[in-house]
């Protein structure tokens, strides 16, 4: 018999050049006393310590698989050979540069074991930036926790309440029976993958925090064009509508939602990039606006806003300013965040 056969869940670890962040990412997994893990590395030719550092940790903890591609796959088709031939009940998926708070496992399986029909569990993950603000909690903000029935559980998905799959675990019968990532979705891929899933099975939430979510503005995700995001969102549209096992009042409702999510994203994003000088971002925000929400005047602020940055420095960091003095509003609205959960970060 083999060890993963042993074990109780895979924690599926993709990366590239990142061995430090990695190494914490592994341990943390290790250390979901009592749950027996099985840890799957896949790493995405770093060429770096990489693998030196996973062959440090496998010499203590034999449970440490670790995988090397040849060349870089890219970041979705490493995620989905991380999922091949998952032989435990349970899997998880971790980031990198993310890691696992104490108890997750434990409670997560002991959720699923009283649930039989629930085909995943989900937990509060913790939304960080590198300097330990934490920014958000959005399963906190849920109207409640317990067990979700379709169509509920897809529609508290919503309002900017999608849970990370960095603190989620699944059952392995969801790769049997739905499959993975949907390629097309690009960025969204792992809010469509859960609310495709919550439109199926039920599932259990409980507020108990159970990973961090490192907020990076320099990684690709914060600093790509709207073109390689936004059709993504418009395939996920298109995955939802063709959920038959949800009726058309509970589709419509569904989508209605996240068209509503959508519209938000877009300004809010589009005026991110103002305040860091990326006009061309804040134009195609403005145009998705104007073409698929008829949100003209929306798109007018950002067109404008970005005319007069491009031409008046001065206007540029004055806005800049704006942006910054309501993002350190927020962070200091978060205070009761950094009380709570404060004592559970890494460095």
């Amino acid at each position: 018999m083999s060890e993963s056969t042993l074990s109780q869940i895979t924690t599926v670890i993709p990366t590239y050049r990142r061995p430090r962040l990695l190494r914490r990412a592994i341990v943390s997994a290790l250390q979901q006393e009592p749950v027996s893990v099985r840890v799957r590395v896949c790493d995405n030719a770093s060429g770096d310590d990489t693998g030196k550092i996973v062959a440090a940790l496998t010499q203590l903890h034999p449970q440490i698989e670790y995988h090397c591609h040849s060349q870089n796959i890219g970041s979705g088709a490493n995620f989905e050979f991380g999922v091949r031939n998952i032989e435990t009940p349970f899997f998880s998926l971790l980031s990198d540069d993310d890691y696992l708070l104490p108890g997750f496992y434990q409670r997560a399986l002991t959720a699923l074991n009283a649930h039989p029909q629930a085909m995943f569990w989900v937990g509060i993950t913790l939304n960080v930036d590198p300097e330990g603000v934490i920014w958000d909690a959005r399963v906190e903000r849920w109207l409640r926790d317990g067990v979700f029935f379709p169509p509920e559980g897809a529609l508290a998905m919503t309002a900017g309440l999608a849970p990370a799959w960095t603190g989620i675990v699944f059952r392995r019968e969801v790769l049997e029976q739905v499959g993975f990532l949907d390629p097309e979705a690009l960025s969204p891929g792992d809010l469509d993958y859960t609310l495709r899933l919550a439109a199926r099975y039920s599932y259990v939430v409980e507020k108990y925090p159970s990973a961090v979510f490192t907020l990076n503005t320099q990684s690709a995700s914060a600093t790509q064009p709207l073109s390689s995001f936004w059709p993504g969102w418009q395939k996920m549209f298109r995955n939802i509508e063709a959920l038959d096992m949800l009726s058309v009042s509970d589709r419509d409702r569904l989508l209605a939602a996240l068209h509503a999510d959508a519209r938000r994203m877009l300004f809010r994003r589009g005026g991110n990039a103002l305040a860091s000088g990326r006009y061309e971002f804040a134009r195609d925000a403005a145009l998705a606006l104007d073409r698929d929400y008829s949100k003209t005047s929306r798109a007018n602020v950002l067109r404008a806003l970005a005319v007069v940055c491009e031409r008046v420095p001065v206007a540029q960091r004055v806005l800049t300013l704006i942006y910054r003095a309501i993002e350190r509003r927020m962070v200091r609205s978060r205070q009761g965040l950094r009380a709570r959960y404060g004592h559970l970060l890494q460095p």
